[in-house]
């Protein structure tokens, strides 16, 4: 028999009163222990009612996402801890102006009027230059580096009227530091230096180093923990997904006239009822996205856009996976392709019962490529406005159907799955890209 045997000898009486009494003093002594230190002060992992303070900020946490299920919510970068605080303080130093604090500087392409490349084209960019920055190029003996960008043209914000002609025009600027604080380039003490291309080396102990303005991305790194403080370095042992998650939502950190804006929009769209572990999300991306395409001026295409049955027989399968699934998120820059969709969804006897969220008021205006929008007869704050509302109504689904051919569902997917408002999540991938980026989106890790 497993346990002790029925047959045991029993303990005397005597011997139980003595135990019950020895039991009852240390519960005393234990009692007065805490409560003369909970005078001095309580410990500062735990809170004034001895709950694990981390425990706390989780419950706080999980209670403002919950709240905001119909309404804007964007992790804060200096209090939500992980990964995404680390990179806020990696970006705030004590002091911008001292010699100890160097700079990698962003640098906009030479011919920056025509750049094409789209929000989340921007946004991984960007994490490939931070990622060179903490590291200081792979080689983080000397230290990292704050990344900066420089004070030229960004195309998404010409005609920008709420700030300058740069990203900051839209987001927070990456770093509390100034442009001031950097040497200037042919600085006379050798403090600053622009590299050729991606590739080209440099002295770690240069104070500012510059970006190529001929290469589009920086040098890829192999190191992406190090300046964490984690322990281990090897990318098997943490979350490549919580890590891009991390740097695509420190990226896209709304002003607050945009925040205003993308809250207006999503009190417009989301009823106050939705349900995230009952919503599927189709985020469509089409038009200059897709082989063929006659959009003049746009990036080529990357891909053979999936016929629309295709994401038709996709929800149909995660409608047979989950039938208890209410809501389906459509969304598209291609106007006339959601459109028909949403006709297919309705026309469809097994999706007609779902209710069809969208962005109202969505600009849909026919390209991602960011130095064609005025083009297309679209405002840029709109287009940004538009663009990023859609992302913030796919963080409400627990389904997607998307293509990780496209970078920007892609993301879509990676921000759900750490910073989503459902339980978990689960793609259907109708267009396969094979990199990290895409494996993230496709299965997390």
């Amino acid at each position: 028999t497993m346990g002790f045997p029925l047959k045991a000898p029993m303990l005397k009486t005597k011997h139980m009163s003595l135990m019950v009494a020895l039991l009852g003093f240390m519960q005393i002594l234990w009692m007065y222990f805490q409560s003369t230190y909970n005078c001095v002060g309580a410990s500062p992992t735990m809170s004034v009612d001895n709950r694990p303070l981390s425990t706390l900020r989780q419950a706080a946490y999980a209670s403002d996402k919950r709240s905001s299920v119909a309404s804007f919510w964007w992790p804060d970068p200096a209090t939500n801890g992980g990964f995404l605080s680390a990179i806020h303080l990696a970006q705030h130093p004590d002091d911008c102006s001292s010699k100890s604090t160097k700079f990698f500087v962003m640098s906009s392409l030479k011919d920056n009027d025509g750049d094409n490349r789209g929000l989340s084209a921007w946004a991984a960019i960007t994490m490939q230059h931070m990622l060179h920055a903490f590291t200081d190029g792979d080689d983080y003996s000397a230290g990292r580096r704050v990344l900066i960008n420089d004070n030229h043209l960004w195309p998404m914000a010409k005609g920008c009227e709420h700030g300058p002609e740069t990203r900051d025009c839209y987001f927070i600027p990456f770093t509390s530091c100034k442009l001031s604080d950097v040497d200037p380039i042919g600085a006379k003490d050798g403090s600053a230096v622009v590299l050729k291309d991606a590739k080209s080396d440099y002295s770690r102990s240069t104070r500012t180093v510059y970006s190529s303005d001929t290469a589009k991305y920086a040098r890829p790194t192999k190191d992406h923990f190090s300046w964490t403080g984690l322990q281990s370095n090897n990318p098997k042992d943490h979350s490549n997904t919580a890590l891009s998650a991390a740097f695509l939502a420190y990226n896209l950190q709304p002003q607050p006239w945009l925040r205003r804006e993308i809250e207006s929009r999503l009190k417009r769209s989301l009823p106050s009822d939705i349900d995230p572990d009952r919503t599927l999300g189709v985020p469509i991306r089409r038009s200059d996205k897709c082989h063929g395409h006659s959009i003049e001026g746009s990036a080529n295409g990357e891909l053979k856009c999936p016929d629309l049955n295709t994401y038709l027989d996709s929800v149909k399968n995660f409608l047979v996976f989950d039938p208890l699934i209410e809501n389906v998120i459509v969304t598209s820059e291609d106007a006339s392709a959601c459109s028909e969709f949403i006709t297919m969804l309705k026309n469809d006897d097994l999706c007609s019962s779902l209710r069809i969220l969208q962005n109202v008021g969505d600009t849909q205006q026919g390209t991602g490529s960011a130095s064609q929008l005025e083009k297309q007869g679209a405002s840029n704050a709109d287009v940004i406005a538009s663009a990023l509302t859609s992302l913030h109504l796919h963080l409400r689904a627990r389904y997607f159907v998307l293509t990780t051919k496209s970078s920007w569902t892609s993301s879509i997917a990676i921000l759900a799955r750490e910073y989503g408002f459902a339980s978990d999540h689960y793609v259907i991938d109708i267009g396969k890209n094979h990199n990290t980026f895409s494996d993230n989106a496709r299965r997390g890790g």
